[in-house]
C-alpha cells in the first residue's frame, strides 16, 4: 500500500467517505500493527469522527466476520459495489454527480446490511463460555489460606507454598507431582488468596505470575482459533507467540488481545481502577462496554477509572516490580500503597481519612518483614502505626 495516506486529512470524512478510502478499507480488511498504531493515533487526538469511523469499520467487518449471515455470493457482491464506489470517485473525483451517486449506493448497502440481525457487533472478540464459567464458579474466599488449584469438581489440590505449576501436552506437574490431563474438566481454575503468590505455565507455553487475591480461569488445552483465559485480579504475562491463534485475556470489564508479548494486567474485580501496562509488543484493548478500542506500544499503560479509559507513558517497572518482590511508587496515595501491601502480605492494613490522601514516593522490599516495611514508611511521612487485634491502622501523627 501506498504511504499517501499518513499526510491524508481525514477530519471531514463521514461513513461514505471512509467506504470510499482505499486505505481505510485495507486496514478493515488485512489489519496489522502499522495501521492500527495508525488509526488509533489518529481516534485519540480527535481529528477524526469516531461515531462515522465505526459506523464504517463495523460494516465492513461484517462482511468479514458474518459468514452465517452472508453468503459467499453475498460477500463478494457487496465488495464489488464498495469497490465500484471508489473507481467512480477516483475517476470523476470532482464531479458532485458523481460523488452523491457513490453516496446512495453505500447507503443502499447499508441499509440492506442493516436488515440482517446481528449486524453491528460491539466487541470484534469471539465469545465463548469461559465468561459464563467465571460468573458461575467464582470460589475465591476471603478467609482462604492456601493457594487452589481447581483441576474438576472432583479434583481440588490445596498447595501452601507459592509453586510453580506447569501443563504441558499430557500432564498438569505440581512440584514433584504430575497429574494426568485426563481427570481434568474443560477449564481449571488457580486461586491465589492474600499474602501468596503463584507461577502458571499453559500448554501452549505461556508464562504468568499471578499476584495476591487473583483468580485465574484457562481450559486445559487451547482448542480452536483463539487462546481465551480469564482474570480476576493481578499477573503479569509472557505470552507465546502464536500467528494462527490471537490470545485473549478477559476480564470484567476490558479484553485484552495479543499474539505474543508481555504485559501486566491489574482487573481486581471489587476495585473500579483497572490498569493494563506493556513492556514489550504491542497490545489491542476491547471495552466490554464499547465497540471502541486502543492499541498500546511498549512503556504505555491503559487506565479504566470511572468508566473512562486514556493512555499514559509510564515506568513499567512501577508496576511489573512486584514479581520480584519489590514495590515502586512515585507520588501515590497512601491509601493506595496500603491496599498493595495488605494484599501482598494478606493482613488487614487500614488509615484514618486525614491520611489517606498523603502523597509518597520511594521503595519498598516486601521481602522483610510487613513491621519493617510500614516503619518505613513512618519514617517518611508525619504518620505513625498502631497495631490492635491483628489489624494495623495508620493514623496522623500529631507530635
Amino acid at each position: 500500500m501506498s504511504n499517501k495516506h499518513l499526510n491524508k486529512d481525514y477530519s471531514e470524512y463521514n461513513f461514505e467517505h471512509f467506504l470510499q478510502d482505499d486505505y481505510f478499507i485495507h486496514s478493515v480488511k488485512n489489519p496489522d500493527t502499522e495501521s492500527e498504531i495508525y488509526w488509533n493515533i489518529l481516534l485519540n487526538s480527535g481529528t477524526i469522527n469516531v461515531k462515522e469511523f465505526y459506523a464504517a469499520k463495523h460494516f465492513l467487518e461484517s462482511l468479514n466476520e458474518n459468514k452465517n449471515v452472508f453468503s459467499e455470493e453475498e460477500q463478494f457482491d457487496l465488495w464489488t459495489k464498495i469497490d465500484s464506489i471508489n473507481k467512480k470517485g477516483r475517476i470523476k473525483r470532482n464531479k458532485k454527480k458523481q460523488l452523491y451517486s457513490a453516496i446512495s449506493i453505500a447507503a443502499c448497502i447499508l441499509i440492506l446490511a442493516l436488515t440482517v440481525p446481528f449486524f453491528v457487533k460491539r466487541n470484534a472478540l469471539p465469545k465463548n463460555d469461559i465468561i459464563s464459567y467465571a460468573k458461575e464458579n467464582n470460589f475465591l474466599d476471603s478467609s482462604q489460606s492456601d493457594i487452589q488449584l481447581i483441576i474438576s469438581e472432583q479434583s481440588k489440590i490445596a498447595l501452601q507454598e507459592e509453586t510453580n505449576i506447569v501443563y504441558d501436552s499430557t500432564q498438569i506437574k505440581i512440584a514433584e507431582k504430575e497429574i494426568s490431563k485426563k481427570e481434568s474438566a474443560s477449564f481449571n481454575q488457580l486461586l491465589v488468596p492474600k499474602g501468596k503468590r503463584s507461577k502458571l505455565t499453559l500448554a501452549d507455553g505461556t508464562k504468568m505470575y499471578v499476584n495476591s487475591g487473583t483468580r485465574v480461569i484457562y481450559p486445559v488445552d487451547f482448542k480452536g482459533e483463539n487462546r481465551e483465559i480469564y482474570v480476576d485480579g493481578e499477573i503479569f504475562i509472557e505470552v507465546s507467540r502464536d500467528e494462527k491463534r490471537p490470545f485473549i485475556v478477559r476480564t470484567s470489564d476490558v479484553n485484552i488481545q495479543v499474539l505474543g508479548t508481555k504485559f501486566n494486567v491489574m482487573a481486581y474485580e471489587s476495585e473500579l481502577n483497572k490498569q493494563i501496562v506493556l513492556t514489550e509488543g504491542s497490545i489491542k484493548i476491547l471495552s466490554e462496554k464499547s465497540s471502541a478500542h486502543s492499541i498500546l506500544i511498549p512503556s504505555q499503560m491503559y487506565e479504566l477509572s470511572k468508566g473512562s479509559g486514556r493512555i499514559t507513558n509510564v515506568d513499567t517497572n512501577r508496576y511489573t516490580s512486584w514479581i520480584n518482590g519489590l514495590l515502586y511508587f512515585d507520588s501515590e496515595r497512601l491509601d493506595s500503597v496500603l491496599l498493595k501491601l495488605s494484599r501482598y502480605y494478606g493482613k488487614n492494613i487500614s488509615c484514618t481519612p486525614d491520611v489517606a490522601a498523603l502523597k509518597c514516593s520511594g521503595k519498598l522490599d516486601m521481602k522483610d518483614d510487613l513491621n519493617e516495611v510500614l516503619k518505613g514508611l513512618t519514617n517518611t511521612l508525619p504518620i505513625k502505626l498502631q497495631y490492635k487485634n491483628e489489624r494495623y491502622n495508620i493514623v496522623k501523627d500529631t507530635m
